[in-house]
């Protein structure tokens, strides 16, 4: 069987055989060719090439047929069945590399473990008390926010106290979270997939949007000292210091591993053929992926117009407030 993904390496050999059909124009590796834009002809030299490569790689030659074994027998069944699946299989290694871009813009803003072992050990506890045999020194309970390698204004940072990096939360439900913003400073539109996010400002004035869901309208705030809002699980949010001061926040999450999910990164590293199409077409996406910057320690350099804002200001001229 031929599936989408196979049908540009099924044509292109195809058209390479000789006599089957005419010369096609030279595909790069960002063109998409569909298989209901084929001509009858291609389609059917596609579909015949796709049959005949399936076939060669499901039939066992004359030596496997004449000396099968106890052990080689099982074996060539599953090659014979791994043959069989070939097109299935192209598809999903194509969208293997899809995900490993994906883990590979996001492998910055993921929290390392400072413990697994620890960690797991404290999940598997049977009782209250054996949890806290694990957590002996006084240190265990105790975490510096400053003294973690994301925690900067420049541009800033988001330093997670969770299960990951604090063994001692395991199993307390919650995740406090440092915010950091430089001037103009922004968390880029994220979602936490597994814990609603309240967030107090400490400092600065920082402008948040929020999204629940399709359907919702989107809710705007903008939280000076002491101020709070809520992003609920699941919602797509973003934050920006809209001053030229440095803004800090407190996050709190109700669970120990929340998870971090960055829209545009993600997005945009979706197959062209998704992400192009959704753009309304036309468009080249991995020019656009290119200038998505990477998550970094969380945060990103704002907008040209905020930051030449704050430099006027620098200056003593006219700028943000």
């Amino acid at each position: 069987m031929v599936t989408p993904t196979t049908f540009p390496k099924v044509i292109s050999r195809s058209q390479s055989s000789k006599g089957r059909t005419r010369k096609a124009a030279q595909l790069d590796k960002n063109t998409i060719v569909r298989f209901d834009d084929l001509s009858e002809e291609g389609k059917k030299a596609a579909l015949e090439k796709s049959h005949r490569y399936n076939t060669e790689q499901s039939v066992p030659s004359p030596s496997q047929k004449s000396n099968p074994t106890q052990s080689e027998t099982p074996r060539h069944s599953r090659l014979q069945s791994l043959g069989d699946r070939r097109p299935y299989i192209m598809a999903f290694f194509g969208l293997g590399f899809i995900v490993l871009a994906v883990l590979a813009s996001l492998a910055l803003a993921v929290d390392k473990d400072k413990d697994p072992s620890l960690v797991a050990k404290l999940r598997l506890a049977n009782t209250n008390l054996d949890r806290l045999k694990l957590l002996p020194k006084d240190e265990d309970w105790v975490f510096d926010f400053t003294k973690q390698d994301k925690y900067t204004f420049s541009p800033g940072g988001v330093i997670n106290a969770n299960a990951a990096t604090f063994p001692a939360t395991v199993g307390l439900g919650l995740t406090l979270a440092v915010l950091n913003l430089g001037p103009c400073a922004m968390l880029p539109p994220h979602l936490h997939p597994r814990g609603a996010n309240f967030v107090v400002a400490i400092s600065g004035t920082t402008q948040t949007y929020m999204i629940n869901e399709n359907g919702a309208r989107t809710v705007q705030a903008t939280l000076r000292s002491g101020q709070m809002t809520i992003f609920p699980e699941g919602s797509i949010h973003t934050m920006m210091n809209i001053g030229c001061d440095n803004a800090q926040l407190i996050s709190a999450l109700n669970s120990d591993d929340t998870g971090t999910l960055n829209v545009a990164n993600s997005f945009f590293s979706l197959p062209q053929n998704i992400s192009g199409t959704i753009m309304g077409g036309g468009v080249n996406i991995s020019d656009i992926e290119g200038k998505v910057p990477d998550p970094g320690t969380g945060a990103n350099s704002g907008p040209h117009e905020c930051l030449a804002a704050c430099a006027a200001r620098a200056n003593g001229t006219r700028g943000l407030g």
